[in-house]
């Protein structure tokens, strides 16, 4: 930053302040900041662990004078100063919304102020950092999305039981809408237990039995973290699980069954409002988890499970997914049929499968699946796309996309290519033993899109103009060939 720039008193914009790393180019230091206090909108300081003498420094910048600001962003970088009396000495004006801080490496206590922020909108904090628990983001009363990433020492959400504090759990969290916890493989609880709570080996009964957690939570993302219980709510929209126990899943599932024994109505079921469902190299997480869980998830239109080794969906009962509009099943090695069970998914528009080794024919399913527009088949090596198998395609007037990628045994086009009236994306990625389109390409006459990659036999034929199968693709308007 240019020396001198404190000088700019009347300065409204600085999106950015970036601290000299050693001090060599003789630029501005934190302490320039201390006058801009007409600064408006969002303000990020960078390289926050150069500033040398850190605690006079931030007490100089003086945030807590800059009441125009909205938005902060706190960046650290190389060693800097461990202690936490620094990032004590940043206190912002208590009109913020969004906070992000980003590299501190402070100690395992989180600044006070923090509970002056009543504001607060959107919080989001990435590691490393020392502390082992996360400060009562809970009491914020207008957090709406909170971000927690690469926290690899944090043991807890919130450092008080909700069951301790005066009132109900209505104050946990009450307008929280999306909460992301990414890599804290330390974290043990929601909240820290009471000693008499020892004996209670996860946070199922608080959360279990009360509605009040979590009232508007409505997206939840849980990656590489050891978690045992969820906020599983009927507000809960889209549920992202990675790397994560089966654990509260099976909790949600005991949650089920224990309400429909009290009553017969659904619409306080945990997840019944789910719209979508992304679960991804969950340990210990069988077909029998999976499809107990599944069957009350009516509402869901959108499914991706992938890299559960365990799993292989053939028994699963897939009829309460009526709704279900895309699905993807991505690295399931045990798959070697389509399950049978989704004949019943007449709303299904968008299937993706990938990386499922085992898996060696789309039958007898697939004719079933009459809605379906767009169809995405990739890197599964025994998956036969012969002709006498393939002639469910004939009924697939919807399909208007279709991506084959990586499938060694296809070797021709058989005929059921010209009873695909609508499509209009064609996408052939490297399919080695292709060597020729079919005749009657020319009858796609609503095709618009034909995309060839790593399919050297095919390439050459189609080359424009002068490829012996050129003249059954020049009617499509976009035809790409790469050969990278």
């Amino acid at each position: 930053m240019p020396r001198g720039i404190g000088m700019l008193t009347s300065l409204q914009t600085l999106s950015a302040f970036v601290v000299d790393k050693d001090g060599s180019h003789g630029g501005a230091d934190l302490s320039e900041l201390s006058g801009l206090n007409n600064l408006r909108g969002q303000l990020k300081i960078k390289n926050l662990g150069f500033v040398k003498n850190a605690k006079e420094m931030f007490r100089a910048v003086n945030l807590k004078a800059k009441q125009h600001l909205r938005s902060l962003v706190l960046v650290w970088s190389g060693d800097g100063d461990n202690d936490d009396k620094p990032l004590e000495d940043l206190q912002p004006n208590p009109n913020l919304e969004p906070l992000l801080v980003i590299g501190w490496r402070g100690d395992a206590k989180f600044p006070s102020w923090i509970s002056l922020l009543t504001s607060l909108v959107n919080i989001s904090i990435w590691g490393p950092t020392k502390f082992k628990h996360l400060p009562s983001f809970a009491q914020l009363p207008c957090l709406q999305h909170l971000f927690i990433l690469d926290l690899v020492e944090v043991e807890y959400m919130d450092s008080n039981n909700p069951n301790g504090r005066q009132g109900d759990l209505e104050s946990f969290f009450p307008l929280l809408k999306c909460l992301h916890i990414q890599n804290c493989p330390n974290m043990k609880g929601w909240w820290r237990k009471r000693p008499i709570d020892d004996d209670n080996e996860d946070d199922t009964t608080v959360i279990g039995t009360s509605t009040m957690a979590f009232p508007c939570l409505s997206y939840l993302h849980i990656e590489d973290c050891p978690l045992t219980s969820m906020p599983l709510y009927p507000s809960l929209d889209e549920l992202k699980l990675v790397k994560t126990s089966s654990r509260p899943l099976k909790q949600t599932l005991q949650m089920n069954i224990t309400k429909i024994s009290r009553s017969s109505s659904t619409p306080s079921l945990p997840l019944s409002k789910l719209n979508s469902f992304h679960g991804e190299n969950i340990k210990e997480l069988d077909t029998r988890i999976l499809d107990e869980c599944l069957r009350h998830l009516i509402g869901l239109e959108s499914l991706t499970i992938r890299d559960c080794k365990e799993l292989d969906l053939h028994d699963m009962e897939w009829e309460p997914l009526k709704n279900l509009s895309c699905l993807v099943i991505d690295n399931i090695p045990q798959l070697v049929f389509l399950p049978f069970g989704l004949r019943h998914l007449f709303q299904l528009k968008t299937l993706e499968i990938r990386y499922c080794s085992g898996l060696r024919s789309l039958f007898p399913v697939f004719q079933y699946l009459t809605s379906l527009e767009e169809f995405s088949i990739r890197n599964c090596n025994e998956l036969e796309l012969s002709e006498a198998g393939i002639q469910i395609f004939r009924d697939y007037t919807s399909l208007h996309a279709l991506w084959l990628e990586n499938i060694p045994k296809c070797q021709h086009f058989p005929e059921w290519l010209q009873h695909l009236t609508n499509l209009q994306q064609l996408y052939l990625i490297h399919l080695p033993n292709l060597t020729l389109l079919p005749g009657k390409m020319r009858s796609l006459t609503s095709l618009e899109e034909l995309c060839i990659q790593q399919t050297p036999r095919l390439e050459e034929r189609c080359r424009k103009d002068i490829g012996a199968d050129w003249h059954k693709i020049a009617h499509i308007a976009t035809v790409t060939i790469e050969d990278f």
